[in-house]
C-alpha cells in the first residue's frame, strides 16, 4: 500500500489525517500525477491546492519526495505499492 503523508496546511481537506493509504496492484508503479488524481476523488481540494493550474504542475513552493528522496520527475515520478510520499515546503531562513 502506498502511504502518502500529507502536509499540515492540507488537512483540513483530509478530515485531519496526517497520512493516507492508496491501493495500487501489486507489482505496479503510478505517475505521481496518477496517484494525486487518485486522491482528489477521495478527497476534493487536494489536487487545487497541489497543482498549479498555470503549469499543470505543482505549486512552486512545493517539492514531492518518494522514499526520503527528490522526485527530480515531479508529477511524472513513479510511486510504487509500498513507496512513501511526501509533499514538503523549502525551508528557508538562517543567517
Amino acid at each position: 500500500m502506498t502511504t502518502v503523508h500529507i502536509p499540515a496546511l492540507l488537512r483540513d481537506l483530509t478530515g485531519g489525517a496526517e497520512q493516507l493509504d492508496v491501493e495500487l496492484p501489486a507489482g505496479e508503479t503510478v505517475s505521481v500525477r496518477e496517484l494525486l488524481r487518485t486522491l482528489e476523488q477521495r478527497h476534493p481540494g487536494l489536487w487545487a491546492r497541489l497543482i498549479d493550474p498555470a503549469t499543470d504542475d505543482l505549486v512552486p513552493h512545493l517539492a514531492v519526495f518518494i522514499e526520503g528522496e527528490p522526485a527530480g520527475m515531479g508529477l511524472l515520478a513513479k510511486v510504487g505499492p509500498e513507496d512513501n510520499l511526501f509533499f514538503l515546503a523549502p525551508i528557508v531562513g538562517g543567517a
